[in-house]
């Protein structure tokens, strides 16, 4: 087929890599379901792939060790997922019916929902203080949510248009993209105020997000074509990688020190990560829109997620060295 013949398709941008970073499988169709997705977040414990399916508005569950579907959830249009270990839910931030729709982790069914006030977009949970913050989305505020009760508990004012969040447990503190001015907002849950405010450029229209706890850094992809790493402490950008523009998720492998950058031209950009910096390995050709992507630990897999006229995929990519 003509799709797996552009799957095997490699860039390279780095000639003193010999060996493709990453290498694709076959696609594998999601059953029933239809339309983009948004995110995607890695249950390590369950050896799960949960896929945000905004098209399909459903959060849907994927078997790490096959590809296959275990349940497609209709949440709404989910945008966001964050994954309560302790509690045993999974936390669904929902666009067009502007709610934050709660999990059971072992039956998949939606249990409760907390009303917002307009749409939601990207979340992270603060699993010492319970509570999940969700971006409005294209807005001013981040929604403080008590999901034990149900109720939105809190806001934190910004700048417009939140893009992907991450909370640090290490130094409790949350750091939001924003996209309208180009930089990173730190928040303290403490006072559900922001702190900071760190530009990202060369990162321009900041989309995603990762952290390296072990030496502090972030990680900032712009939709440029640029991948900022920035000092988590103190806000300074110590180096920088060319990717792919559109690039909307990333996600970080702390073994092998590689960040993934999806883009919806439909490659993943690699960036190795080094004491000394960042250095770009080269783009690997995945799915038309597939923006999208999440890391295994366990596996080093990454995987991602698109949709094209026939039906929904995930594809899994192994990791070269």
């Amino acid at each position: 087929m003509q799709l797996h013949t552009a799957l095997s398709l490699l860039v390279v941008t780095a000639s003193a890599f010999a060996e493709a970073p990453l290498s694709p499988g076959q696609p594998v169709l999601l059953p029933g379901t239809k339309g983009g997705f948004d995110f995607l977040e890695i249950d390590a414990s369950k050896h799960r792939l949960l896929a945000d399916h905004t098209g399909n508005g459903s959060l849907d569950v994927v078997d790490l060790a096959d590809g296959k579907l275990i349940k497609s959830v209709p949440t709404g249009a989910a945008q966001g997922v964050a994954v309560d270990e302790a509690g045993g839910k999974y936390y669904v931030s929902v666009s067009k019916q502007k709610k934050l729709a709660i999990v059971d982790r072992e039956t998949l069914a939606v249990t409760s929902e907390v009303a917002l006030s307009g749409p939601a977009d990207a979340l992270t949970f603060d699993a010492k203080n319970g509570h999940v913050y969700v971006g409005h989305d294209d807005e001013k505020e981040v929604w403080v949510v008590d999901p034990k009760a149900g109720k939105v508990v809190g806001t934190v004012a910004i700048a417009e248009g939140p893009e992907y969040v991450i909370y640090d447990a290490a130094s409790d503190r949350i750091f939001q993209n924003i996209k309208s001015n180009d930089t990173v907002a730190v928040i303290s849950p403490g006072t559900n105020t922001v702190t900071a405010s760190w530009p990202t450029k060369p990162a321009t229209k900041p989309h995603g997000l990762a952290m390296e706890a072990k030496t502090n850094r972030l990680f900032i992809s712009g939709t440029n074509g640029e991948l900022a790493v920035l000092d988590a402490k103190t806000g300074a950008v110590t180096a920088s990688a060319k990717i792919a523009p559109g690039v909307d998720q990333i996600a970080f492998d702390p073994e092998l020190r590689r960040v993934y950058c999806a883009s919806s031209t439909g490659v993943i950009s690699v960036v190795q990560i080094t004491d000394a910096g960042a250095t770009a390995l080269g783009d690997v050709k995945t799915g038309n829109g597939a923006k999208t992507l999440a890391v295994d630990p366990q596996t080093h897999a990454v995987w991602t997620a698109y949709a094209d006229a026939n039906g929904a995929y995930v594809l899994k990519l192994t990791a070269g060295k």
